[in-house]
């Protein structure tokens, strides 16, 4: 069984190395690497050198926190990977500080096991009156530029808020259903780490390639990775092969894991030697988060139970 790991990055290429060093040990591993179109390529290229079966996404995009083109990196370095004369049977969604828990025999025997399945988990939160989920799509979001990176004027700042509360006026009585050309699909929210086999992956993107007027209403979702791929998928009949469909929404991103380990009690927590026990307790394949010089330790510990 051949699996493609697609790895988002920004930053920490020694991490993203050391991850994909460790994985194309096994012959059915690629890596597929998405640097970030803002950040610098070449420490990649040089932390990745001499590493097997490692590609870099040639159609790089501009990704920032909470917009959409974290659903375009994906997606068109997925479709790089469809097109390898390697056959994936697994594509897997990796972040930058992902790191495997577990041997790579582990993660084969694991797909392996599991043939068929879907690890993309999705809650309902199309027309719930939770606040914390309905924000998502009935404030205007818009974050696919350099604005949030830099220093502005009061008076620009309050311009901006200002153009995003106007904007809201047209999205603040949506319901969180999406229309488009075949049919309306309800939102649906989960973690943006997951895994589809080859035929839920050809299927995400020919609906992208497809269905413009749902990824154009996609751009103003908050953190639309998300929403993107969860509400496309529990929207089609590939839900029946999920791990787990028809879950009632529960708060907080940590309900929503589908192969990863981590905490989230307000944002991502960097995971260091201390852990050990706890993500070794869990079943995940995957920790997140770990950054170099500060998770060194308990990366060490984690090669040396699983090679």
């Amino acid at each position: 069984m051949n699996i493609a790991i697609i790895n988002l990055c920004h930053e920490d290429p020694e991490i993203v190395a050391r991850a994909a060093k460790k994985m194309t040990r096994h012959e059915s591993f690629d890596v597929y690497v998405h640097v970030d179109l803002k950040s610098a390529i070449e420490p990649f290229r040089s932390a990745l050198s001499g590493i097997p079966r490692v590609h870099f996404a040639e159609d790089r995009a501009k990704v920032y926190w909470g917009g959409f083109n974290a659903v375009r990196a994906t997606v068109e370095t997925m479709r790089q990977a469809l097109k390898s004369p390697r056959e994936y049977r697994y594509f897997v969604i990796l972040q930058n500080y992902d790191y495997p828990t577990r041997s790579n025999e582990h993660i084969i025997r694991f797909f392996e096991q599991n043939d068929g399945t879907e690890f993309i988990r999705g809650c309902p939160i199309a027309r719930t009156k939770d606040w914390h989920y309905s924000m998502k799509y009935k404030i205007y979001n818009r974050r696919d530029d350099d604005f949030y990176l830099t220093r502005h004027s009061k008076r620009r700042m309050y311009f901006r808020y200002a153009h995003m509360l106007a904007r809201s006026c047209g999205t603040i009585f949506s319901n969180g259903i999406l229309k488009d050309r075949d049919g309306r699909y309800e939102l649906y929210y989960g973690a943006a780490q997951w895994a589809a086999t080859r035929d839920l992956a050809e299927y995400l993107i020919d609906f992208y390639d497809s269905h413009r007027r749902f990824n154009s209403a996609m751009e103003h979702i908050q953190f639309p990775d998300e929403e993107y791929f969860h509400t496309i998928v529990h929207n089609s009949p590939f839900k029946y092969r999920c791990q787990k469909h028809g879950e009632p929404a529960r708060r907080w991103l940590v309900n929503w894991r589908n192969l990863h380990y981590f905490e989230h009690p307000g944002e991502i927590t960097v995971l260091t030697d201390k852990d050990y026990d706890k993500i070794m307790a869990e079943d995940a394949l995957f920790a997140r988060k770990v950054r170099t010089g500060v998770s060194d330790g308990l990366l060490d510990r984690i090669d040396a139970a699983s090679g």
